[in-house]
C-alpha cells in the first residue's frame, strides 16, 4: 500500500465521519439542505474506498468502465453540494 492509497482511505473514512455529522446535524435542525450534503458525502466515501479499488478486485470491469463511473460520481458529488448550497427550503 502506497501513500497515496493511506491518504485516499483516510479522506473516504473522514467523509464517511462527515456524512454521519451531517446527519446527525439534520436530524437536530430538520434542514433538509444538510440531506443534499450527507448524500455528497456518502458518494464522495463511496467513491474513494470502494470504486478507485475496484479494478484491483474485479479484473473483467474494464477500465474504462472504472473511469466513467468514477468522473461521473465526482460530478454528481459537487451537484449535491451545489443544490445544499444555492436551494432555499
Amino acid at each position: 500500500m502506497e501513500i497515496v492509497d493511506i491518504i485516499d482511505y483516510a479522506s473516504g473514512i473522514f467523509a464517511a465521519f462527515l456524512l454521519v455529522l451531517s446527519l446527525l446535524s439534520y436530524r437536530n435542525t430538520k434542514a433538509k439542505r444538510l440531506l443534499f450534503v450527507s448524500a455528497a458525502f456518502g458518494l464522495f466515501s463511496i467513491r474513494t474506498i470502494i470504486f478507485t479499488r475496484l479494478d484491483s478486485f474485479i479484473s473483467e470491469i474494464q477500465t474504462g468502465t472504472i473511469e466513467i463511473v468514477l468522473s461521473l460520481t465526482g460530478f454528481v458529488i459537487l451537484i449535491l453540494f451545489f443544490m445544499a448550497i444555492v436551494k432555499k427550503f
